[in-house]
């Protein structure tokens, strides 16, 4: 499992490029470990306990279906199983007018759907192997591995931005401010390029967020994670948070202005491992980090390999993708008193599903 040992660094001793190397392979083995079998005593509504934070048990998050799609090339999504991966829907984005964008890394292409039923409505070519995107003030930001290419909504190229061999590999972008981003497994941000211009790549210590702040995390030993924030006036917090089970990995997933989400990875057993994944909402104030307000256990279920499943809109508005045996399904997660509180349909629940236990072998047909 990808461990974090100081912020803003996957590791002491690599490097940003380093890291790009082994992050594909890294990502395949974090997620290995969620199709394992755990049995595991969860609270109601998948609300953790957390030492430091006895306020977690009065809240945690709401989950509501906002869009789904089916694996099928011609009506929705096309599924594909390779060596190595079960390829479908790798990224997401939210549009406006009862819109969903899902990135597919089998066709090579993006398909908008309508989220009151599901239907297709449009559907475009993208450069070949993609790995994440951004929808932003009407075009689709593609990341691909040397270039970033942006489309109109109709599909039409109209910029390419490539940016420097050292950050060949990276999964992940994000957009803030008319400017585009790269966000490193090592926790660091660079700005590739603004106002449809390409720069000079620019560091940033931390995942830039929608709200305009950086944030990284690191394990501090045990079941203990620390949290750093850099707000856009340059003033930083950090603090330590506890959850009730050893941390195996903790990572950074967005920023509204009054609170920052957490992937923490804890560990029901490390022999054999088995873990579980939560979505934790710590507070942030005008006094800096406050205390975990809220979290939810994420349904085990991995149909494909994505590289993003989890956002925070610009809006504010916090999403989870699953994907099933039928196809990829959106949730938007609200905060809300834990005994009003809905959790994951049990069609999703219900069933622990892992690509990587269902994996084209050498001598097998790729579907």
């Amino acid at each position: 499992m990808r461990k974090n040992t100081s912020f803003f660094s996957t590791s002491r001793s690599q490097s940003d490029s380093d890291n790009l190397t082994n992050h594909y392979i890294m990502k395949k083995i974090t997620l290995l470990l969620f199709a394992l079998p755990a049995i595991v005593n969860v609270q109601a509504q998948g609300v953790l306990a957390y030492a430091n934070s006895p306020a977690t048990q009065a809240k945690a998050f709401s989950v509501k279906g906002v869009s789904r799609i089916p694996w099928d090339a011609k009506n929705g999504l096309a599924y594909k199983e390779v060596q190595g991966a079960n390829l479908g829907a790798t990224s997401f984005a939210m549009m406006n007018n009862n819109r969903t964008a899902f990135l597919s890394d089998a066709s090579n292409e993006i398909v908008i759907t309508n989220d009151w039923n599901g239907q297709v409505l449009s559907r475009f070519p993208v450069a070949l192997y993609p790995r994440d995107f951004a929808f932003d003030k009407g075009k689709f930001y593609v990341l691909t591995e040397n270039m970033v290419t942006v489309y109109d909504v109709t599909g039409k190229q109209v910029n390419a931005i490539p940016f420097p061999g050292s950050y060949l590999g990276v999964m992940r972008l994000t957009r803030y401010n008319n400017a585009t981003y790269l966000l490193l497994p090592s926790g660091n941000s660079v700005e590739i390029e603004a106002n449809g211009a390409a720069t000079q790549a620019i560091g940033h210590k931390g995942w830039i967020t929608s709200a305009g702040n950086f944030v990284g995390t690191r394990l501090a030993g045990d079941n203990n994670y620390d949290v750093k924030i850099i707000l856009a006036n340059g003033n930083s917090y950090q603090k330590t948070f506890t959850a009730d089970k050893k941390v195996g990995g903790v990572y950074v997933i967005g920023a509204t202005a009054t609170r920052i989400y957490i992937d923490v990875q804890t560990f029901v057993s490390e022999s054999p491992v088995q873990v579980e994944r939560h979505i934790v909402a710590i507070e942030l104030n005008a006094g800096g980090l406050g205390n975990l307000v809220s979290s939810t256990k994420l349904p085990d279920s991995y149909y494909v390999l994505s590289d993003k499943d989890i956002e925070v809109e610009a809006s504010g508005e916090l999403l989870n993708m699953v994907t099933n045996a039928q196809g990829a399904n959106v949730f938007s997660l609200t905060e809300t008193n834990a005994d009003q509180a809905q959790d994951y349909p049990a069609s999703i629940t219900a069933v622990k599903y892992h690509f990587n236990d269902h994996m084209v072998k050498e001598n097998q047909t790729q579907k």
